[in-house]
């Protein structure tokens, strides 16, 4: 029974985390890829070329809820931006705080 369940929530598009330990960057990955869309929606562009990397501070709690989302370096337009995104995502539960900077990739348009 256990064993279905990890599947149906495999294939429902959420990520599994071990109970207690912080989540792993590969989980925070699938989350955050899973949500492309708006993350890419953030590149103003601004007559730029090529790829973009901004990195932010990311806490996410107990719940998997993020609770700070913050620049890494000063805080430019694509980097408020992202903070909003990070802030609305949900990550598995793990029973502990996670804190990691993350590397966003914006791509031009």
């Amino acid at each position: 029974m256990m064993r279905m369940l990890g599947a149906w929530l495999l294939m429902g598009g959420m990520a599994l985390a071990e109970e207690g330990r912080p989540l792993s960057m590969e989980t925070v990955d699938r989350v955050i890829e899973q949500h492309d869309r708006a993350v890419q929606a953030c590149h103003h562009g601004g007559g730029r070329r090529g790829t973009l990397a901004v990195q932010l501070v990311i806490e996410i709690d107990a719940a998997g809820i993020v609770t700070v989302a913050q620049p890494a370096d000063k805080p430019t337009p694509e980097a408020q931006c992202l903070a909003r995104v990070a802030r609305r995502l949900k990550f598995p539960s793990t029973g502990v705080t996670t804190r990691l900077a993350y590397p966003f990739m914006l791509l031009t348009r």
